[in-house]
């Protein structure tokens, strides 16, 4: 059941149900990647960061389980609340300490590693981006008079190509070995035609 435990001031939400990552316990200080996430995913971050800090203070190594912030969150205050009452008081006091002088992302750097489901998250980003990259190179030699449309787009940053007549769209449509694609007007050039999939029904 998730809880919740104060400790001294600093309130920390315990969650999750175990361990669910296959490859056990792994220390926290793995390589860390600075991610920007919904407020849910910070707010975990950014508690299993500080109880980290204070575990580490205490004069141990941080060490996390599971594939997501909040697991590893629940796994490092089993190690913290396990030392000493004096000894989390102590390391509570000088984690403080560091995070007022470095702030909290650069006193937990490399004691936090990236979930996998998160670096995955972030490879699937950049091959997109690589993606759109290669994409928008390609539009740029598209002809005068079969543009980018200023609007319409398949993909974010990715815009359709405009034909100037309907007659040019069906040709490009016969081409291509896609039964559900069709020509349509473009809605924000009159006159021009775009490519695009039926939806499915």
């Amino acid at each position: 059941m998730p809880g919740v435990l104060s400790i001294h001031g600093e309130k920390l939400t315990q969650t999750g149900s175990g361990d669910s990552s296959p490859e056990g316990p792994r220390s926290a200080l793995e390589p860390s990647v600075h991610m920007k996430g919904g407020a849910k995913l910070n707010r975990a971050r950014m508690r299993a960061a500080r109880v980290a800090i204070f575990i580490e203070c205490a004069g141990l190594i941080p060490i996390v389980r599971g594939s997501t912030y909040s697991e590893y969150c629940k796994s490092l205050l089993e190690q913290y609340t396990s030392l000493e009452p004096e000894v989390r008081r102590r390391a509570r006091v000088e984690g403080r300490r560091r995070i007022r002088e470095l702030g909290v992302e650069s006193a937990a750097i490399r004691l936090i590693p990236v979930p996998p489901v998160c670096v995955r998250s972030i490879i699937q980003r950049k091959q997109f981006q690589k993606l759109r990259a290669r994409y928008r190179e390609k539009s740029h030699r598209w002809p005068p008079e079969a543009p980018p449309c200023p609007k319409c787009c398949f993909a974010p940053g990715m815009p359709k190509r405009s034909w100037p007549t309907r007659e040019m769209a069906e040709e490009v449509r016969s081409r291509q070995k896609e039964s559900d694609l069709h020509v349509y007007p473009c809605p924000a050039q009159p006159g021009f035609w775009h490519l695009g999939h039926s939806p499915k029904r």
